[in-house]
């Protein structure tokens, strides 16, 4: 093929095809450098950083099988296993650095790029067409949402293996072999997202665009019996999996007020195609639930001339095509109810009929003045990327667009929560209860507030007006139990944290959480039952497992809990001095010294002024007699935890043990200043008192400690037989 359309321009260097793609994919990639590094928003963290399947391909089986994997929150389930299959090779490779995803979000829009331009050659028939296609598409700011938002991938990956699947299919018509790669290709689109299924309607109009060389194969008949084949297939596998009834079974609207107000998004999307600025996440919008309403109305009528006009101008070619392609993408999300009315990533596979409609004007006699729309939509492009850069920033953006959308309100409230700015915060979810009292989100989020503010007493009644509208949500009494712990009502909150994991008994931190209050209950068997279900869950979190070394080192199952210590060391860990202090006590009540002195060397080498190291180590000499050293090792203790009576009387019991009465003295007297009813630190100076012969004092302190212990055991013997002695003697 010749390239007239850029030799017309100047640019002989650009007949060839190859330095045509590579400049479609240059100049998308230059359009997006100041996307970097990137941020996650909204609906990744339940998907992608809050859910522990994407941090193993080893669960890649499940992707294909369990909907549940696709999230953190198990009321978002939803069966798209190849997209989940990028998630996690992205943490394979880089974690959770959002440049990463970025980055592969880029490589895939790059690439619908080049597909774009690809079928653009055959559909335009000169390569400068074609290019102008690519580009627009390329630079286009209505990708900038599928770049930089990582979860809008699933529109950019589905388009991918669409626009893979139309160009296989036609090349098909050429070469039979490859032909069959394109069902291949379909299968992949589908797995990635389900708006893909009109794909076996866009070949067979893809076969018939008039003008267009289409070379009709004796096996076209079977290869559109493959597509339908597959889309029974895939329904019914997403039947069987419980994604398409659960899907069906509640729809957030009814199909009247669905119809209504997607006739009215009809003239919405017709708008941002051909003028792509004030974008947002959350576009300015409302339900409409009346057909009457004039903006129904025209949407309708937009609606219904636009299908007239595809169909009856089938003839044109090209242009009929392109729009009809635009109608055909956009059904299946306008069709399906969805929480979000309209959203600007709905039409990034559209974006595609836009810019092969621009292509071929472009090759008319008139339509050179289009090549200028290129550098414009960088400048667009560009400019907007930086919206992204944050939460704050992306929410910020989407209220000066959109003041009354609920939603932009709450989230804006959430960004402004987690940047600090709680008074903020509290203004932008009052602002969402002004505009619409009816959800819980705003109830539970001023709750939250509150509660990390202080209040819990304040947060449950939020929390509680929360649950009244949302009671199948796992988070909010997850909350509600949080606040009934801090206030000391255990039951209260062993309840609430029962009603969250029945709703969802996948969520490790809901488990972690239950298990923290059953243990401050006392209800011990049911604490390590919830444990052992949070380390399953949290396979990479150490949390769990200390907590279980924890209650099996109290139960006195030492092996058991230094097992869990060194379980919980391989996992990740914020803090692992108090895991080898832990580890460390452990061992030493074993009679394993060596291993605790060696557990509490590493637990000093991470922090070597922490006190509850230093406390351990100095047990640990004590325990094996080097008092001197011990002494030395608990004053640092004492030093460095002033405010902490245990280090100071263990100290103190060494400095007696040293025979440094005096010294011990004056350190339990601090104890039993700050709090008169610390028994042991009673006994302490009642002994040195008495080593002192400061017989009268001895006695007075052997009576306070005998208050306030309440044990029968030796020290209770010991001073009840002093005070008798004391008494007698003159």
């Amino acid at each position: 093929m010749n390239a007239p359309g850029a030799r017309a321009l100047g640019f002989p260097l650009l007949a060839s095809a190859w330095r045509q793609a590579a400049l479609v994919a240059l100049c998308g990639a230059l359009a997006y450098v100041n996307a970097l590094p990137g941020a996650f928003h909204y609906d990744d963290f339940h998907s992608l950083v809050d859910n522990p399947a994407v941090r193993s391909l080893a669960n890649l089986p499940r992707y294909f099988t369990d909907p549940g994997q696709f999230s953190a929150d198990a009321g978002k389930a939803m069966y798209r296993p190849l997209l989940l299959l990028s998630y996690a090779a992205n943490y394979a490779v880089g974690g959770y650095a959002a440049s990463g995803y970025v980055l592969a979000n880029l490589a895939v829009h790059l690439a619908c790029s080049l597909l774009v331009w690809h079928l653009g050659r055959r559909l335009l028939g000169t390569d400068g067409a074609a290019l102008l296609a690519g580009l627009i598409f390329a630079l286009s700011p209505l990708a900038t949402e599928p770049v930089n938002y990582v979860s809008s991938r699933s529109e950019s990956l589905a388009a991918c293996g669409y626009l893979g699947a139309i160009a296989l299919h036609g090349a098909g018509r050429q070469r039979p072999r490859l032909a069959w790669l394109a069902p291949l290709a379909y299968a992949a689109a589908l797995l990635v997202k389900s708006v893909a299924i009109t794909f076996p309607v866009a070949a067979w109009l893809s076969d018939r665009v008039p003008g267009v060389p289409s070379g009709a194969p004796p096996s076209r008949g079977r290869r559109y019996l493959t597509y339908v084949i597959l889309t029974a297939a895939y329904l019914g596998v997403i039947t069987a999996n419980g994604f398409l009834p659960h899907s069906l079974a509640a729809p957030v609207r009814g199909p009247g007020a669905q119809l209504w107000t997607q006739a009215k998004a009809a003239g919405y999307y017709l708008h941002r195609l051909a003028m792509p600025c004030h974008l947002s996440i959350e576009p300015q919008f409302s339900v409409s639930t009346r057909p009457e309403q004039v903006v129904v109305l025209a949407g309708l009528a937009l609606l219904a001339s636009l299908v007239l006009l595809s169909w009856r101008g089938w003839g044109l070619g090209v242009p009929a095509f392109c729009l009809a392609w635009v109608l055909l993408v956009l059904l299946p999300a306008s069709a399906m109810p969805l929480n979000m009315l309209v959203n600007e990533r709905r039409l990034y596979l559209a974006l595609a009929g836009l810019a092969w409609l621009a292509g071929w004007l472009a090759r008319r006699g008139r339509g050179q003045w289009l090549w200028a729309v290129v550098p414009l939509l960088a400048v667009l492009t560009w400019q907007r990327n930086p919206v992204w850069a944050s939460e704050l920033s992306v929410w910020q953006d989407a209220v000066r667009q959109g003041p009354t959308m609920y939603r932009a309100q709450t989230n804006l409230g959430k960004a402004l929560q987690e940047s600090g700015d709680a008074a903020g915060a509290m203004a932008a979810y009052r602002r969402a209860l002004a505009i619409d009292p009816g959800p819980g989100d705003a109830y539970n989020n001023i709750g939250t507030l509150l509660h990390l503010g202080g209040d819990a007493s304040a947060a449950i009644g939020w929390y509680r007006q929360a649950l009244a509208r949302y009671p199948d949500y796992e988070e909010i009494h997850q909350n509600l139990a949080d606040a009934w712990a801090e206030l000391g009502q255990l039951d209260s909150a062993a309840a609430e944290y029962g009603r969250a994991v029945a709703i969802d008994d996948r969520n490790g931190s809901i488990w972690s959480n239950y298990g923290q209050t059953l243990y401050q209950a006392g209800r011990w068997a049911e604490a390590e039952s919830a444990w052992q279900r949070a380390a399953v869950l949290l396979p990479q979190r150490a949390e769990p497992r200390n907590n279980l070394g924890n209650l099996y080192s109290r139960q006195g199952q030492l092996d058991r809990a230094i097992e869990c210590y060194r379980q919980a060391l391989d996992c990740q860990a914020d803090d692992r001095v108090s895991i080898w202090v832990n580890l460390a006590d452990t061992y030493r009540q074993n009679g394993d010294l060596q291993q605790a002195a060696t557990a509490v060397e590493q637990a000093l080498a991470l922090a070597p002024e922490h006190p509850g190291a230093l406390l351990q180590q100095g047990r640990i000499l004590r325990q094996a007699g080097q008092l001197a050293a011990a002494a030395e090792v608990l004053a640092r203790a004492t030093a460095a935890d002033s405010s902490s009576p245990r280090p100071r009387v263990e100290w103190a019991e060494v400095l007696a043990a040293q025979g440094n009465h005096a010294a011990a003295g004056e350190q339990f007297s601090q104890v039993v200043a700050a709090d008169p009813a610390h028994s042991r630190a009673w006994f302490g100076l009642a002994c040195s008192l008495d080593a002192l012969a400061r017989r009268s004092a001895a006695a007075a302190a052997y009576e306070q400690f005998l208050r306030h212990w309440q044990r029968a055991d030796e020290r209770q013997e010991h001073a009840r037989a002093r005070l008798r002695q004391l008494a007698v003697s003159p």
